[in-house]
C-alpha cells in the first residue's frame, strides 16, 4: 500500500516514461520524413493559386508535416536560403548554379491585360509594339514579372511609358478595371483579373515566358521530410505542365 509520497513518485515516473516514449516516438517519425517543420519561400504570383493547391494536397498526404512560406520577391527567396530561413524556394528564372541545385518545374507564358473599353481590346491578339503606344503600369522593380518584362522590351529595343508601378496584383486589378493603363502578367495570376471590365489578350508575336524553377542551397543536406515535400512539388508542378500545354 502506497503512502501519498509513493503515489506521488508513481505519477513522475509513468511522467517521465511517457515523455520518454513521446520523445523517441517524434524522432522516428521525424526520420522517417513524416513529421517535418519546412519553410518554403516563394514568389507572389505563385502563392496565389497555384501553390495553394499543391499545400492542400500535401497536407492530406503528410498531415503530420506543417509548410511555413515566405511570399517575396525573387531575389528574397535566394536571400532566405542563404541566410538559412528557407529549406527550399520557388522562384522565376535559374540562379548561380555554383550556389544553388535548381529544377526546372515548367513555363509560365505572360499575357497583356487592358479594359473592355481600350483599344487593344478590339483584337484577339496583340504585339508588344502595340503595347507601347499606350500608358503602361509595371509591376515594381525587384518582381520577377517587372524582371522578364524589362529584359523582353530590351531585347526588342522596345520602351513601354510606365505610367505607374505597383507591387500587388489587387492593385493591378483595379487599376487596370478603372482603366487606367494597361499591362502584362503572368498565366498562374491571370485568375486574379477575371472582372468583367477586364480583357485579356495572348501576344501573337513572342512566346513569352518565365521559367519556374525549385532551389535548394547547393552542398546542404536535406532532411528526408524537406526531401520528400520537394519530390512532392515536382511531381505536381511536372502534372501540371503536361495539362497546360
Amino acid at each position: 500500500m502506497l503512502n501519498a509520497d509513493g503515489i506521488h513518485f508513481l505519477d513522475l515516473a509513468r511522467s517521465i516514461v511517457q515523455s520518454h516514449d513521446d520523445a523517441i516516438g517524434e524522432i522516428k517519425a521525424r526520420v522517417a520524413g513524416n513529421h517535418t517543420d519546412i519553410t518554403l519561400a516563394v514568389l507572389p504570383s505563385l502563392a496565389v493559386e497555384w501553390l495553394p493547391e499543391i499545400l492542400v494536397k500535401y497536407s492530406k498526404a503528410a498531415p503530420q508535416s506543417k509548410v511555413r512560406l515566405i511570399d517575396t520577391q525573387w531575389d528574397r527567396c535566394l536571400k532566405a536560403l542563404l541566410d538559412g530561413q528557407a529549406d527550399m524556394a520557388l522562384t522565376a528564372g535559374q540562379p548561380s548554379l555554383s550556389t544553388f541545385n535548381s529544377v526546372l518545374l515548367f513555363s509560365d507564358k505572360f499575357f497583356l491585360i487592358c479594359h473592355r473599353e481600350h483599344p487593344l481590346a478590339q483584337y484577339s491578339s496583340v504585339s508588344l509594339s502595340q503595347a507601347c503606344n499606350y500608358p503602361f503600369i509595371g509591376f515594381s522593380v525587384g518582381t520577377s514579372i517587372r524582371q522578364y518584362t524589362d529584359k523582353l522590351c530590351e531585347n526588342l529595343s522596345i520602351n513601354l511609358d510606365y505610367h505607374l508601378e505597383v507591387r500587388q496584383l489587387t492593385t493591378m486589378m483595379g487599376l487596370i478595371a478603372a482603366n487606367y493603363g494597361i499591362s502584362i502578367t503572368t498565366g498562374l495570376t491571370l485568375f486574379q483579373f477575371n472582372h468583367k471590365d477586364i480583357v485579356i489578350l495572348p501576344f501573337e508575336d513572342l512566346a513569352l515566358e518565365r521559367a519556374i524553377y525549385l532551389v535548394t542551397p547547393k552542398g546542404r543536406h536535406l532532411s528526408p521530410g524537406v526531401a520528400s515535400f520537394a519530390e512532392f512539388i515536382t511531381c505536381q508542378a511536372h502534372t501540371f505542365a503536361s495539362e497546360h500545354k
